[in-house]
């Protein structure tokens, strides 16, 4: 039987380094962990405590919800609650903002993604400026729906985003 040289192991070999590569990337850019909302702050802000016994101040990636004290912002804060509060959940991070905030995907018991059924409720927008994922295609998709359904803030006549009410009233 012909023995295999070094130089086609290590070919043979090669043809899995992107994959490898590919792997480490993923599991580098992201972190997954779980644990239960314990409080809700506004409506794309949470606590979670994690598996550890860590409190965890969760953003939620790629949304954003009208301000407290902005139209819908109430709103926006107890859909989350009903969606979230008390209830264990899954994050996918994706990396920690200048707060020191976690900014994340929330995963919901029922397997729904916090982040969409707010945009879906009509409680949020997207945040062209941070929703960089092949997925937020799909959410803009549900926003337009929303807005086409007047739900939640798209009830108002003209809905200011969060965004340019902050730069307003701050």
């Amino acid at each position: 039987m012909p023995r295999r040289s070094r130089k086609n192991n290590f070919r043979r070999k090669r043809r899995f380094l992107p994959l490898i590569v590919g792997a480490v990337i993923l599991f580098g850019l992201f972190s997954f962990t779980q644990g239960k909302v314990v409080k809700v702050s506004d409506g794309d802000t949470l606590d979670v405590l994690d598996s550890s016994g860590e409190l965890v101040t969760v953003r939620l990636y790629g949304v954003d919800c009208p301000e407290y004290m902005q139209d819908g912002g109430p709103e926006a804060l107890e859909h989350t609650r009903e969606l979230a509060l008390m209830k264990k959940v899954k994050l996918t991070v994706f990396y920690e903002d200048q707060y020191g905030r976690k900014v994340a995907l929330v995963h919901l018991p029922d397997g729904k993604i916090l982040n969409r059924e707010l945009l879906r409720g009509g409680h949020a927008w997207v945040y062209e400026n941070y929703c960089k994922e092949s997925f937020c295609d799909d959410w803009r998709a549900a926003q337009k729906q929303a807005r086409r359904e007047k739900k939640g803030l798209w009830k108002q006549k003209s809905p200011q985003a969060p965004w340019n009410w902050r730069k307003r009233n701050n």
